[in-house]
């Protein structure tokens, strides 16, 4: 094998050249498959050779209709369609060939290669596994695998599948391109540096142009789509997210402000786009012209800077459509792929932190590091991270992860598979930009991961043909802020995998990082206490009390409920408004003598679509009462906010549509555990009651909490103590 074919350092002496670009040695890996032996070319290969797809699906048609239980036949049409795109045909030459030949490597092969342009990579390893079985020295069973093995992050298996097909089959086409685009660059950049690490007198230019060929082969082994060059100024970094707000009651994206050569922007961050997508408007302002040598729709970036990162050489994407909410564009998360990536919602704001060492020069398989041991493998082609979903017909599906996107979405195709519904499918919505969206009316139960089922509507529908197209393989869909938003997300680009944490998982380490000394395990306290900690509001939900509360007439296991104020979200209960939240009486007293009333309660059921009264942990951190009659609402705000130089629109915009400061003197968007607005000698400590209750005394003779009044609550607070 004569790797050093393919390597070119421009303007070195050909002595410079075979140095370091020597013959590596042959693999070690003894052949156990005969080569397979020289033949003439059918018409219909050299057809398939010349990229004449459509005359060669006409020869292996002709040549099948003749011997009609040829395996080898009918894997060359199935690939053939599939180079033309004709899936459906292809899918339905594949099953007819299985059936025929349910043991034929070749049939087998090519129903793995159908799988995969389906988007379902988990059952292409099915068939390939059978294949291999059946014949292990067949040779494009072996470079399909390594299709299927480089969206699954396994590299160094992938370069390995390919040389098996290699040393197997050197003249199939399709073997032959991918070893060239491939394995040899993997084995030129390994020689490359392993020649300059032993040439410690080489000519500096020499090494230089030596170093870029190696770098510039680099891409070609991994899944990757950087449009910048991220330059090595920090190891970390926390950057603040910007909440994107519609309107004053709901998030949309979040975004990161980025320092441009003349101006600033915000820029959502995107993490199903690929790298900067910017407003015509914004590229104008800064200078920044069409390279020749670039795709159409493009500039060149020289530098930009988030925060204290800084990119440089970039080409940037231009639209003349103006972005929702005359926005400046979008930045996708994959800029920030050589970082383990954090993105926390809730508390606003992305974290970047080096990733475990990578075992060899060249990308290898997934890291086994501990560090990354809860992380899920998820699929990554290009920019997407690929999640599969799993439906509760048991199907399983694509899905994009799409920060940017305030709403989850799917194909009508997907949709109508996992439904039951088949008439008056969607309903047309107007979105915030003005334009017509159609939305399902079923709700769709989703598995992600290894957390619960999220019952999820409102699901938007999207036409897959340019994800399909930039992914080469059907996208499902997409997942949106709806689920993601109150997660926080942790994506390893490199290794394809991510992690989502909910606040169950994330309270614990909040209450542990407020102390200066460790907190005890979780399970070692009897109750969780926050008053030290700022609750993000975006974690909580408003419920309105519809009839007097009075611990006077309450006895403890009394049941009472209040109603959300809003419709809120969470991976295991979606709720609309008006929807009952359920909670129990855990003591009451009253006082003839007006000096101390008790009232604790526990929250722990809701009304949540399709479940009525499911478990839930909620925790009441705070108490707002309803306003003096008659009195303004600007007057009634609490004088940390009134007078202080802000306008109504600012007040309502910080606080997700509340106008009351939840956090006197604290950060905005949050909530101080405890706090209660308008209730005169009213105190209450969470989970300070009974078996964790939350506790609301009064030095009135009774707790009273009247019609309109409004709890907020915890979502997903730590799981309280079980109550008899």
């Amino acid at each position: 094998m004569r790797y050093a074919l393919f390597c070119r350092v421009p303007g070195t002496s050909l002595i410079a050249i075979a140095l370091l670009c020597a013959a590596v040695v042959a693999s070690a890996q003894a052949r156990s498959c005969p080569v397979v032996a020289d033949r003439a070319v059918t018409p219909a290969e050299q057809a398939y050779r010349d990229a004449d797809f459509a005359g060669a699906e006409s020869l292996y048609s002709q040549a099948l209709a003749q011997h009609s239980q040829d395996a080898d036949l009918s894997e060359a049409l199935v690939r053939t369609l599939l180079r033309e795109g004709k899936l459906d045909a292809a899918s339905t030459q594949a099953t007819s060939a299985v059936a025929v030949n349910p043991h034929s490597a070749p049939a087998l092969t090519a129903e793995a290669e159908v799988f995969l342009r389906q988007g379902q990579p988990w059952l292409a390893m099915q068939s390939l596994n059978a294949a291999t079985s059946a014949d292990p020295c067949f040779a494009r069973a072996h470079l399909v695998r390594a299709r299927a093995l480089r969206i699954d992050s396994m590299y160094a298996s992938e370069r390995a599948e390919i040389q098996r097909a290699y040393d197997i089959d050197p003249k199939d086409a399709d073997i032959l391109a991918a070893w060239a685009s491939i394995v040899n660059p993997a084995h030129e950049i390994e020689s490359v540096q392993q020649s300059l690490a032993t040439m410690k007198d080489i000519d500096p230019e020499v090494r230089k142009r030596a170093e870029a060929n190696a770098h510039a082969m680099m891409p070609l082994l991994s899944e990757n789509s950087l449009t910048c060059k991220v330059l090595p100024t920090i190891a970390s970094a926390t950057l603040p997210l910007l909440p994107s707000m519609p309107d004053p009651r709901h998030i949309d994206g979040y975004k990161l402000q980025v320092q441009f050569p003349q101006t600033e922007a915000k820029l959502l961050v995107d993490s199903a786009g690929s790298g900067l997508y910017i407003s015509r408007s914004l590229a104008e302002a800064n200078g920044l012209k069409h390279d020749p040598d670039a795709p159409e729709g493009t500039v060149h970036l020289d530098k930009f800077r988030v925060g204290p990162m800084e990119f440089a050489d970039c080409t940037v994407g231009v639209t003349d459509i103006p972005f929702a909410g005359k926005g400046d564009g979008s930045m996708g998360t994959d800029l920030f792929a050589p970082y383990l990536i954090t993105l926390d919602f809730r508390l606003a704001k992305m974290m970047l932190e080096p990733l475990p060492p990578a075992a060899g020069i060249v990308p290898g398989d997934r890291s086994a590091s501990p560090l990354l041991a809860d992380f899920v493998p998820v699929y990554h082609r290009r920019h997407y991270l690929l999640i599969p979903i799993e439906f509760s017909n048991k199907s399983r599906k694509l899905f994009i992860l799409a920060t940017g996107m305030r709403f989850s979405a799917m194909s009508s195709d997907a949709a109508h598979s996992v439904s039951k519904m088949t008439m008056n499918f969607t309903n047309s919505e107007q979105t915030t930009t003005g334009a017509k969206a159609q939305f399902f009316r079923d709700t769709f139960d989703l598995q992600l991961a290894s957390l619960p089922v999220v019952h999820q509507s409102h699901i938007l529908e999207f036409d897959p043909a340019v994800a399909d197209h930039n992914a080469g393989f059907k996208i499902s869909g997409m997942l949106g802020l709806d689920v993601i938003g109150s997660m926080t997300v942790h994506l390893d680009y490199r290794d394809g995998l991510v992690k989502f944490d909910t606040i169950q998982k994330e309270i614990p380490s909040l209450l542990k990082a407020k102390g200066s000394n460790p907190a005890p395990p979780v399970e070692a306290v009897d109750c969780l206490h926050y008053a030290d900690n700022d609750i993000p509001i975006t974690s909580t939900v408003e419920a309105t009390i519809g009839s007097t509360i009075d611990s006077a007439h309450l006895k403890p296991g009394k049941e009472i409920w209040v109603k959300a104020a809003y419709g809120w979200l969470q991976p295991d209960c979606r709720m609309e408004r008006g929807s009952i939240l359920y909670g129990r009486v855990m003591a009451a007293s009253s006082s003839k003598d007006a000096t101390t009333s008790e009232l604790s309660l526990i929250f722990d059921h809701a009304d949540c679509v399709g479940h009525t009264k499911q478990p839930i942990s909620l925790q009441l951190i705070g108490l707002v009462g309803i306003p003096d009659a008659g009195a303004p609402m600007a007057s009634a705000l609490p004088s940390e906010v009134a007078g202080g130089g802000r306008s109504m629109d600012d007040i309502v915009t910080a606080t997700n549509g509340r106008s009351d400061n939840l956090n006197p003197s604290g950060r905005p968007n949050t909530v101080r555990p405890g706090v209660v607005i308008r209730m005169p000698k009213v105190k209450l400590e969470p989970a300070a009651g009974p078996t964790c209750s939350d506790r609301i005394t009064s030095t009135n003779h009774s707790v009273q909490l009247g019609p309109g009044s409004e709890l907020i609550l915890l979502i997903n607070a730590p799981l309280k103590n079980q109550i008899p």
